[in-house]
């Protein structure tokens, strides 16, 4: 399978959004905001996320609401296996969204060269993921702050079921993806894919082994999903990974919003605490 893994607020959605409009025929913004079966080929490619329970209570002979989170861990390469097989019938393979961390949980290794062929793995500065996490979440800077400096940080995968994701710090989850030597992983600074996305986009998509890349196509699925041209739509958005705030979960425009929102303090607290490596991403 081929995942799209990141921090959360990194682009993931919107990486995701291009490779559906690039390979469905004839999809419209319309489409975009809203999975339905008008568009199965846009429903299927974007559906899939590794944390969904579904997959879990496939391989669990009890409600997976009893399980605790490390029996989860366990039943996880099996429910990958199922999910694996699943993907495995569509038309076009789609881009499994996921957000853990290239680790382990409980001394059980999260990811797995049996059922992983590709991750992209988009990353963005940690004081823009602290922007958006804390409007999304209606959370305090100061507490989103704290939150990507915990080591054994989590957040949920899923309102509707108990598995979670396993992120630790944010530089943690930058540096153990850029080291995961034995899988085939693609990292690009979101920013760098903001500002040049067609190129961008481009190596993406021979980075996933697509034959005979279409520029043009891939020009028209990037201002396909421009912001200003999904919300002209009108539409309303029907997944759950969409919001009020969307445009800012994965809008590809220009500024960086946490210079003029972000407090002093809290943007110097994360670059004390992630210096090494903002430095090493261009990003001080």
């Amino acid at each position: 399978m081929d995942f799209v893994v990141s921090y959360p607020e990194s682009g993931n959605t919107w990486i995701r959004l291009v490779h559906a409009a690039y390979h469905a025929d004839g999809v419209s913004p319309t489409d975009l905001m809203q999975f339905n079966e008008k568009n199965g080929l846009v429903t299927h490619l974007m559906q899939y996320f590794d944390a969904d329970p579904y997959h879990y209570q496939s391989v669990f002979p009890f409600p997976i609401e009893r399980a605790d989170l490390f029996t989860e861990v366990r039943l996880r390469p099996a429910a990958m296996l199922a999910l694996e097989r699943e993907v495995s019938l569509a038309p076009v393979s789609p881009l499994v969204r996921s957000h853990h961390v290239h680790g382990r949980a409980d001394a059980f290794p999260l990811w797995n060269s049996q059922w992983t062929d590709k991750v992209v793995n988009p990353i963005r500065d940690p004081r823009e993921i602290c922007y958006l996490y804390a409007n999304r979440n209606n959370q305090s800077y100061e507490e989103i702050a704290q939150f990507m400096a915990e080591t054994g940080a989590r957040m949920d995968g899923d309102s509707t079921g108990r598995t979670q994701y396993f992120l630790g710090t944010w530089s943690d989850h930058v540096e153990k993806w850029l080291g995961a030597e034995e899988l085939s992983v693609f990292s690009v600074r979101y920013e760098d894919l903001r500002t040049d996305p067609v190129d961008v986009f481009c190596d993406i998509f021979n980075f996933l082994g697509r034959t005979e890349i279409d520029r043009a196509r891939v020009q028209d699925a990037v201002e396909k999903t421009r912001v200003d041209v999904l919300h002209a739509t009108g539409a309303g958005p029907m997944s759950s990974e969409f919001h009020e705030r969307q445009e800012r979960f994965f809008r590809p425009d220009g500024t960086n919003e946490w210079e003029e929102e972000l407090p002093p303090d809290v943007a110097r607290t994360i670059e004390e605490d992630h210096g090494r490596v903002m430095e090493a991403l261009g990003y001080l």
